[in-house]
């Protein structure tokens, strides 16, 4: 939809790391999925927290993210709202962003954008 609208994008090419790893230099102890007894992870290396955009103009003007159904479980609403800190906090234009479920909101993102820049 965004190449019949002449709308230049990237597909899930810009990575955006919200939160650099660390270690943390405490005491740890966590479960896991392959046994029954507690792991040591003390003074392990936390990995990074990183999100990457479904489709993200050439320019950087928009974002789109394409959701469907997201579980209660799901770590996606946490991210979203650190990529949002992120952008702010890049001190850059703000560019439009846009999370639809279907393909109606594709359609009504792709509009506003398109209105946006005949302006």
């Amino acid at each position: 939809m965004l190449r019949e609208a002449k709308l230049p994008f990237n597909y899930e090419e810009k990575e955006y790391v919200l939160i650099d790893k660390f270690r943390f230099e405490g005491v740890y102890h966590k479960m896991t999925a392959k046994k029954k007894t507690l792991t040591d992870r003390s003074n392990s290396v936390v990995l990074p927290i990183k999100y990457t955009p479904d489709f993200v103009a050439k320019d950087g003007s928009w974002i789109i993210e394409t959701k469907g159904y997201t579980p209660s479980h799901h770590d996606f609403p946490m991210r979203w709202k650190l990529f949002l800190k992120h952008l702010v906090e890049l001190d850059e234009p703000l560019p439009m962003l846009f999370i639809c479920k279907n393909t109606q909101q594709v359609v009504e993102a792709i509009e506003i954008i398109k209105n946006e820049r005949s302006k």
